[in-house]
């Protein structure tokens, strides 16, 4: 690789962090900041405006295999751009709407806008650059949105007690268009070779890629993965809250389990590239079984700090793994599809763990729930072993 190429190379691993870190972070991760005041301003329900949530949610999922198909249709950069203004504009339209439909409506443009420019397309364009150091190139990406969440969190819920929450939308959607839009145009691509050969792996369809017992066991375990880690997290706080443990003990623990996930993004990803997909899968799953053993018996202060940290440490999965093993199982072979579809079923299941977390813990107790993921955490360890137990994925 020329010196040229190689500087393109980082500078599109800095534009990734950057899109990941002002994007995804806006869009995905504090959005909740506005529950409050927009729900009083309008009268709205929380439980309508949280629906938000989920229909970005389920768009983003609908959207993930359309988008991995347009990745080797269309120019990134064009495709990106795109993302950008329907992200960013969609945002900014936020601040305009004025029933809980106009919301729903715009939940879907920023849902459609926000899988055109982040995931897949990074992941794509990430590894295609990065073969040898994928995990190294995806887990600084994915550190971004860490980042960003962190970041933001401060500067947002300042400017929510200085301004309206309709100037505070338009400025996070303009800021989506300044920094995200020109990125795409001018700094994001696709290597050479791998435009030469996406346009080579035209003649393959769907049939004849996606149905693979490796591809089913993969997926099954991301949906639990999925599920178990969302519906972990929206549940955390109100299990601490139920213990009776103070605020400022609860805000300690979030913490905690904040610095770790950074941690975990930026180490991750070495950790993949050294010990292989299977005995870091093994590795970071034990910490998840361990911290869930300690929620269970979350009476005790001490375990709540230990989980925070390993659940911390593991957010690293979700973060990588369906990138990462969808290129250790099929390659570069229509990489952008596959992870189309993957990403689908694992957006398909972290949308439906909060809503079981909630189900069991209204009717039950949320040490049943935590029960429950310990085992489905088992699950999807055995199913992830299973699927990459072979190197080449088996019609």
């Amino acid at each position: 690789m020329s010196n040229k190429l190689k500087f393109q190379k980082y500078l599109v691993l800095m534009a990734c962090f950057l899109i990941m870190s002002v994007s995804f972070s806006i869009v995905n991760n504090i959005t909740s900041l506005f529950l409050d005041p927009v729900t009083k301003h309008l009268g709205l329900s929380i439980s309508s405006f949280s629906l938000i949530f989920t229909i970005g949610a389920v768009t983003t999922a609908l959207m993930s295999p359309i988008t991995g198909h347009l990745v080797s249709k269309v120019p990134l950069k064009l495709l990106m751009a795109i993302g950008s203004i329907l992200a960013g504009g969609g945002f900014f339209c936020y601040a305009l709407a004025k029933t809980i439909w106009m919301f729903y409506l715009i939940a879907i443009i920023v849902g459609i806008g926000i899988s055109c420019l982040t995931t897949i397309p990074i992941a794509t364009a990430l590894t295609s650059w990065f073969e040898d150091r994928k995990g190294f190139a995806l887990g600084i990406a994915m550190a971004g949105a860490g980042t960003g969440s962190f970041v933001w969190m401060q500067v947002v819920s300042r400017m929510l007690n200085h301004l309206t929450y309709q100037t505070t939308y338009a400025l996070l959607g303009g800021i989506i268009l300044i920094v995200c839009l020109p990125l795409s145009l001018l700094v994001m691509a696709l290597p050479p070779d791998a435009t030469i050969e996406s346009k080579k792996k035209e003649k393959l369809s769907f049939n004849d890629i996606h149905w693979s017992t490796q591809l089913i066991l993969f997926s099954l375990g991301l949906f639990l993965l999925g599920m178990s880690v969302s519906g972990t997290k929206m549940h955390i706080q109100p299990y601490l809250t139920s213990l009776h443990h103070p605020l400022s003990f609860n805000a300690n623990v979030g913490s905690t389990q904040a610095i770790f996930a950074l941690i975990g993004s930026l180490v991750g990803g070495f950790v993949f590239d050294k010990l292989g997909l299977r005995t870091s899968i093994a590795s970071f799953v034990s910490m998840a079984l361990i911290g869930y053993l300690c929620l269970i018996f979350g009476f005790y202060p001490s375990l709540l700090f230990i989980f925070a940290a390993l659940f911390g440490l593991c957010l690293c999965l979700p973060s990588l793994l369906p990138s990462y093993g969808t290129s250790a199982l099929f390659g570069k072979d229509h990489y952008s599809m596959h992870l189309g579809f993957i990403n689908m079923i694992f957006t398909l299941g972290s949308a439906l763990g909060p809503v079981i977390s909630g189900f069991i813990a209204d009717h039950l107790t949320y040490r049943l729930v935590w029960v429950i993921y310990f085992i489905i955490t088992t699950l999807y360890l055995i199913l992830f072993l299973l699927a990459f137990k072979k190197k080449k994925p088996q019609n």
